[in-house]
Protein backbone atom coordinates (compact mmCIF):
# COMPACT_ATOMS: atom_id res chain seq x y z
CA UNK A 1 0.00 0.00 0.00
CA UNK A 2 1.23 3.48 -0.87
CA UNK A 3 -0.55 6.61 -0.26
CA UNK A 4 -0.99 9.40 -3.35
CA UNK A 5 -0.01 11.95 -2.04
CA UNK A 6 -1.78 14.19 -4.05
CA UNK A 7 -4.79 12.57 -3.49
CA UNK A 8 -4.26 13.10 0.51
CA UNK A 9 -3.77 16.67 0.17
CA UNK A 10 -6.95 16.64 -1.30
CA UNK A 11 -9.05 14.09 0.39
CA UNK A 12 -11.33 16.60 2.39
CA UNK A 13 -13.59 17.68 -0.56
CA UNK A 14 -14.17 13.15 -0.68
CA UNK A 15 -14.56 13.15 2.99
CA UNK A 16 -17.24 15.77 3.32
CA UNK A 17 -18.93 14.09 0.12
CA UNK A 18 -19.49 10.77 2.16
CA UNK A 19 -19.78 12.55 5.22
CA UNK A 20 -22.85 14.38 3.70
CA UNK A 21 -24.26 11.06 1.77
CA UNK A 22 -23.65 8.75 5.40
CA UNK A 23 -25.22 11.94 7.54
CA UNK A 24 -21.95 12.14 9.44
CA UNK A 25 -20.86 15.14 11.09
CA UNK A 26 -17.16 14.96 12.10
CA UNK A 27 -14.00 13.26 11.03
CA UNK A 28 -10.44 13.57 12.07
CA UNK A 29 -7.24 11.27 10.18
CA UNK A 30 -3.91 11.50 9.86
CA UNK A 31 -1.71 9.93 7.61
CA UNK A 32 1.86 8.25 7.76
CA UNK A 33 4.63 8.00 5.70
CA UNK A 34 8.04 6.35 6.37
CA UNK A 35 6.50 5.51 9.43
CA UNK A 36 6.14 8.93 10.52
CA UNK A 37 2.99 11.26 10.92
CA UNK A 38 2.75 13.50 8.11
CA UNK A 39 -0.48 15.05 7.92
CA UNK A 40 -3.49 14.84 10.35
CA UNK A 41 -7.38 16.94 8.94
CA UNK A 42 -10.20 17.78 10.67
CA UNK A 43 -13.39 17.97 9.37
CA UNK A 44 -17.18 19.18 10.20
CA UNK A 45 -18.15 19.18 13.67
CA UNK A 46 -17.85 17.44 17.02
CA UNK A 47 -21.13 18.64 18.56
CA UNK A 48 -23.80 19.11 16.10
CA UNK A 49 -25.86 20.79 18.54
CA UNK A 50 -23.69 23.84 19.01
CA UNK A 51 -22.01 23.49 15.86
CA UNK A 52 -17.86 22.69 17.62
CA UNK A 53 -16.02 21.93 15.24
CA UNK A 54 -13.82 18.59 14.70
CA UNK A 55 -9.74 19.91 16.23
CA UNK A 56 -7.04 17.86 17.07
CA UNK A 57 -8.12 18.04 20.74
CA UNK A 58 -11.35 16.25 20.10
CA UNK A 59 -12.05 13.12 21.76
CA UNK A 60 -12.82 9.83 19.69
CA UNK A 61 -13.61 6.69 21.44
CA UNK A 62 -11.54 4.04 19.61
CA UNK A 63 -13.99 1.25 20.09
CA UNK A 64 -12.14 -1.87 18.73
CA UNK A 65 -8.97 -0.03 18.50
CA UNK A 66 -8.25 -0.78 21.98
CA UNK A 67 -7.85 -4.45 21.01
CA UNK A 68 -4.23 -4.02 19.34
CA UNK A 69 -3.26 -1.84 21.95
CA UNK A 70 -3.92 -4.68 24.56
CA UNK A 71 -2.32 -7.40 22.54
CA UNK A 72 0.67 -5.37 22.91
CA UNK A 73 0.52 -5.75 26.40
CA UNK A 74 -0.21 -9.04 25.96
CA UNK A 75 2.84 -9.84 23.70
CA UNK A 76 5.15 -7.97 26.13
CA UNK A 77 4.35 -9.67 29.13
CA UNK A 78 4.85 -13.26 26.59
CA UNK A 79 8.21 -11.92 26.11
CA UNK A 80 8.93 -11.28 29.34
CA UNK A 81 7.50 -14.49 30.41
CA UNK A 82 4.79 -13.38 32.74
CA UNK A 83 2.12 -15.35 30.40
CA UNK A 84 2.38 -18.30 28.05
CA UNK A 85 0.23 -17.02 24.69
CA UNK A 86 -0.12 -21.45 24.42
CA UNK A 87 -0.95 -21.92 28.08
CA UNK A 88 -5.01 -22.22 28.62
CA UNK A 89 -6.38 -18.99 30.43
CA UNK A 90 -8.15 -21.26 32.72
CA UNK A 91 -4.89 -21.97 34.26
CA UNK A 92 -4.50 -18.83 35.28
CA UNK A 93 -7.92 -17.16 36.21
CA UNK A 94 -10.27 -20.21 35.95
CA UNK A 95 -13.33 -18.04 38.26
CA UNK A 96 -13.24 -16.15 34.83
CA UNK A 97 -14.25 -18.38 32.50
CA UNK A 98 -17.27 -17.19 30.45
CA UNK A 99 -18.37 -20.47 29.27
CA UNK A 100 -19.65 -23.77 30.89
CA UNK A 101 -18.74 -26.02 28.26
CA UNK A 102 -15.85 -27.86 28.73
CA UNK A 103 -13.25 -27.36 25.63
CA UNK A 104 -13.73 -23.67 27.13
CA UNK A 105 -11.04 -24.44 29.62
CA UNK A 106 -8.30 -24.99 26.24
CA UNK A 107 -8.77 -21.27 25.66
CA UNK A 108 -5.27 -19.50 25.03
CA UNK A 109 -4.13 -16.24 25.08
CA UNK A 110 -3.60 -16.98 21.17
CA UNK A 111 -7.21 -18.24 20.35
CA UNK A 112 -7.85 -14.65 22.04
CA UNK A 113 -6.09 -12.48 19.97
CA UNK A 114 -6.87 -14.81 16.40
CA UNK A 115 -10.31 -14.24 17.55
CA UNK A 116 -10.26 -18.71 17.85
CA UNK A 117 -12.08 -18.97 20.99
CA UNK A 118 -15.22 -20.51 20.11
CA UNK A 119 -16.83 -17.07 21.95
CA UNK A 120 -19.54 -14.77 20.80
CA UNK A 121 -18.61 -11.53 20.80
CA UNK A 122 -20.76 -10.76 23.94
CA UNK A 123 -23.63 -11.98 26.32
CA UNK A 124 -23.58 -12.75 29.61
CA UNK A 125 -22.05 -15.91 31.21
CA UNK A 126 -22.51 -18.78 30.70
CA UNK A 127 -21.80 -18.63 26.65
CA UNK A 128 -21.90 -21.25 24.29
CA UNK A 129 -18.83 -21.98 22.40
CA UNK A 130 -19.37 -21.93 18.63
CA UNK A 131 -16.39 -24.21 17.62
CA UNK A 132 -13.87 -25.61 19.31
CA UNK A 133 -11.02 -23.33 20.33
CA UNK A 134 -8.41 -23.24 17.51
CA UNK A 135 -10.51 -24.74 14.96
CA UNK A 136 -12.25 -21.32 13.28
CA UNK A 137 -12.75 -17.55 13.30
CA UNK A 138 -15.50 -15.65 15.29
CA UNK A 139 -14.73 -11.80 16.12
CA UNK A 140 -15.09 -11.84 20.34
CA UNK A 141 -15.13 -9.18 22.45
CA UNK A 142 -15.84 -11.58 24.98
CA UNK A 143 -12.37 -13.91 24.35
CA UNK A 144 -10.65 -10.23 25.14
CA UNK A 145 -12.57 -9.56 28.32
CA UNK A 146 -11.81 -12.92 29.50
CA UNK A 147 -8.29 -12.46 28.39
CA UNK A 148 -8.04 -9.05 30.50
CA UNK A 149 -9.46 -10.85 33.65
CA UNK A 150 -5.99 -13.23 32.96
CA UNK A 151 -3.96 -10.42 32.80
CA UNK A 152 -5.12 -8.50 35.84
CA UNK A 153 -4.73 -11.52 38.10
CA UNK A 154 -1.65 -12.33 36.85
CA UNK A 155 0.00 -8.82 37.16
CA UNK A 156 -2.43 -7.75 40.18
CA UNK A 157 -2.50 -4.41 38.39
CA UNK A 158 -5.98 -2.90 36.17
CA UNK A 159 -5.70 -2.22 32.67
CA UNK A 160 -5.66 0.85 32.78
CA UNK A 161 -3.03 1.04 35.23
CA UNK A 162 -0.79 -0.73 32.71
CA UNK A 163 -1.47 0.70 29.61
CA UNK A 164 -0.80 3.84 30.87
CA UNK A 165 2.59 2.77 32.33
CA UNK A 166 3.49 0.57 29.18
CA UNK A 167 1.92 2.21 26.30
CA UNK A 168 0.28 5.39 26.70
CA UNK A 169 3.71 7.41 29.20
CA UNK A 170 6.20 6.23 27.16
CA UNK A 171 4.82 7.10 23.57
CA UNK A 172 3.37 10.96 24.94
CA UNK A 173 -0.03 9.84 24.22
CA UNK A 174 -1.30 12.36 27.20
CA UNK A 175 -5.24 12.79 26.12
CA UNK A 176 -5.59 8.90 26.01
CA UNK A 177 -7.91 7.20 28.53
CA UNK A 178 -9.33 4.43 29.24
CA UNK A 179 -12.59 5.13 30.69
CA UNK A 180 -14.80 8.04 30.51
CA UNK A 181 -13.81 11.16 32.80
CA UNK A 182 -15.98 14.53 33.92
CA UNK A 183 -12.87 16.30 32.40
CA UNK A 184 -12.64 14.00 28.93
CA UNK A 185 -16.39 15.05 28.60
CA UNK A 186 -15.54 18.31 27.92
CA UNK A 187 -13.77 17.08 24.66
CA UNK A 188 -15.64 14.41 23.70
CA UNK A 189 -17.22 14.55 20.36
CA UNK A 190 -21.63 14.05 20.25
CA UNK A 191 -23.08 11.41 18.07
CA UNK A 192 -25.23 10.93 15.62
CA UNK A 193 -27.36 7.95 14.91
CA UNK A 194 -27.75 6.35 11.29
CA UNK A 195 -30.35 8.97 10.26
CA UNK A 196 -27.88 11.49 11.28
CA UNK A 197 -30.36 12.29 14.91
CA UNK A 198 -27.55 13.95 17.50
CA UNK A 199 -27.67 11.34 20.07
CA UNK A 200 -27.50 11.29 24.30
CA UNK A 201 -24.35 13.29 25.47
CA UNK A 202 -21.85 10.36 27.61
CA UNK A 203 -22.60 13.31 30.25
CA UNK A 204 -22.01 10.54 33.26
CA UNK A 205 -20.72 7.06 33.48
CA UNK A 206 -24.29 5.50 32.76
CA UNK A 207 -24.24 6.80 29.38
CA UNK A 208 -20.77 5.98 28.08
CA UNK A 209 -19.95 2.26 26.75
CA UNK A 210 -17.64 1.03 29.58
CA UNK A 211 -17.91 2.17 33.35
CA UNK A 212 -15.07 -0.35 33.61
CA UNK A 213 -11.62 -0.09 31.80
CA UNK A 214 -12.37 -2.67 29.02
CA UNK A 215 -9.41 -3.61 27.25
CA UNK A 216 -11.57 -4.65 24.05
CA UNK A 217 -13.79 -0.95 23.56
CA UNK A 218 -13.01 1.60 26.11
CA UNK A 219 -10.19 3.59 24.91
CA UNK A 220 -10.47 7.81 24.35
CA UNK A 221 -8.31 9.06 21.96
CA UNK A 222 -7.63 12.60 19.73
CA UNK A 223 -6.00 12.05 17.11
CA UNK A 224 -2.73 12.61 18.06
CA UNK A 225 -2.98 10.00 20.06
CA UNK A 226 -3.21 6.95 18.14
CA UNK A 227 -0.61 7.47 15.41
CA UNK A 228 2.17 7.20 17.89
CA UNK A 229 0.80 3.57 18.99
CA UNK A 230 0.78 2.88 15.36
CA UNK A 231 4.27 4.43 14.90
CA UNK A 232 5.81 2.06 17.40
CA UNK A 233 4.21 -0.37 15.89
CA UNK A 234 5.58 0.24 12.31
CA UNK A 235 8.73 1.04 13.96
CA UNK A 236 9.35 -2.47 16.37
CA UNK A 237 9.82 -5.79 13.56
CA UNK A 238 9.99 -8.20 16.38
CA UNK A 239 6.06 -7.11 16.88
CA UNK A 240 5.70 -6.99 13.45
CA UNK A 241 6.71 -10.34 12.86
CA UNK A 242 4.67 -11.39 16.39
CA UNK A 243 1.12 -10.31 14.68
CA UNK A 244 2.05 -12.20 11.41
CA UNK A 245 3.69 -15.58 13.77
CA UNK A 246 -0.44 -16.79 14.22
CA UNK A 247 -2.59 -16.61 11.03
CA UNK A 248 -6.66 -17.48 11.63
CA UNK A 249 -8.19 -17.36 8.51
CA UNK A 250 -11.82 -14.92 8.59
CA UNK A 251 -14.07 -14.34 5.81
CA UNK A 252 -13.06 -12.77 2.47
CA UNK A 253 -9.17 -13.54 1.97
CA UNK A 254 -8.64 -12.06 5.46
CA UNK A 255 -6.33 -13.58 7.95
CA UNK A 256 -6.28 -12.67 11.83
CA UNK A 257 -2.73 -12.50 13.71
CA UNK A 258 -2.25 -11.73 16.63
CA UNK A 259 -3.92 -8.43 17.90
CA UNK A 260 -4.74 -7.29 14.29
CA UNK A 261 -6.26 -8.53 11.47
CA UNK A 262 -4.23 -8.46 8.66
CA UNK A 263 -4.76 -8.65 4.31
CA UNK A 264 -2.45 -8.85 1.68
CA UNK A 265 0.02 -6.10 2.23
CA UNK A 266 -1.45 -4.69 4.87
CA UNK A 267 -2.10 -4.74 9.07
CA UNK A 268 -5.37 -3.13 10.09
CA UNK A 269 -8.38 -2.73 12.12
CA UNK A 270 -11.84 -1.31 12.96
CA UNK A 271 -13.54 -0.09 15.79
CA UNK A 272 -17.16 0.31 16.11
CA UNK A 273 -18.80 1.87 19.47
CA UNK A 274 -22.16 2.53 17.46
CA UNK A 275 -22.18 6.42 16.91
CA UNK A 276 -18.43 5.94 17.06
CA UNK A 277 -16.58 4.27 14.10
CA UNK A 278 -12.87 4.30 13.42
CA UNK A 279 -10.54 2.46 10.76
CA UNK A 280 -6.78 2.25 10.63
CA UNK A 281 -4.94 0.88 8.40
CA UNK A 282 -0.79 0.16 7.71
CA UNK A 283 2.02 -1.57 5.32
CA UNK A 284 4.26 -2.66 7.74
CA UNK A 285 6.96 -2.64 4.51
CA UNK A 286 6.16 0.75 2.71
CA UNK A 287 5.82 2.38 5.93
CA UNK A 288 2.57 4.03 5.00
CA UNK A 289 -0.36 4.03 7.00
CA UNK A 290 -3.59 5.97 7.65
CA UNK A 291 -6.36 6.17 10.43
CA UNK A 292 -9.57 7.83 10.65
CA UNK A 293 -12.34 8.66 13.98
CA UNK A 294 -15.25 9.52 13.28
CA UNK A 295 -18.49 10.50 15.25
CA UNK A 296 -21.34 9.41 13.27
CA UNK A 297 -23.17 5.41 13.17
CA UNK A 298 -22.52 5.36 9.33
CA UNK A 299 -18.90 6.38 9.89
CA UNK A 300 -17.38 3.27 8.79
CA UNK A 301 -18.18 3.68 5.50
CA UNK A 302 -16.69 7.40 5.39
CA UNK A 303 -13.65 5.59 6.48
CA UNK A 304 -13.72 3.00 3.65
CA UNK A 305 -14.35 5.67 0.72
CA UNK A 306 -11.51 7.94 2.91
CA UNK A 307 -9.12 5.04 2.83
CA UNK A 308 -9.85 3.82 -0.96
CA UNK A 309 -9.29 7.48 -2.56
CA UNK A 310 -6.33 8.24 -0.68
CA UNK A 311 -4.61 4.50 -0.63
CA UNK A 312 -6.16 3.56 -4.07
CA UNK A 313 -6.85 0.36 -2.18
CA UNK A 314 -9.70 -2.12 -2.58
CA UNK A 315 -11.09 -2.86 0.48
CA UNK A 316 -14.24 -4.90 -0.06
CA UNK A 317 -13.20 -8.15 0.99
CA UNK A 318 -12.58 -6.27 4.50
CA UNK A 319 -16.23 -4.43 3.98
CA UNK A 320 -17.65 -7.88 3.62
CA UNK A 321 -15.17 -9.35 6.80
CA UNK A 322 -16.33 -6.64 8.59
CA UNK A 323 -20.30 -6.94 8.06
CA UNK A 324 -20.13 -10.34 8.47
CA UNK A 325 -18.43 -10.54 11.95
CA UNK A 326 -20.77 -8.01 13.25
Amino acid sequence: MKLNKEKMMNAVEAAKASMERNKVPGLAMAYISEGKVIHTETVGVANPETGAKVTEATHFEAASLTKPVFGKIVLQLAEEGVIDLDEPIWNYAPDAIPTDDEKGKNITAKHVLSHGTGLPNWGDAPLPLAFEPGTGFGYSGKGYTYLQDAVEKITGRRIDDLMQTEIFNPLGMEDAAMIWTGPLNRTLARTVDADGKIEVPRDRCQHSVAREPNCAFSLHVTIKDYPKFVQSVMADQALIEKIYSHKNPADHNVVWGLGWGTYKDIIWHWGDNGGFKSFVCFDPETKEGLLIHTNGFNGLQVCYDVAEYVAEYDLSDIKEMVANAE
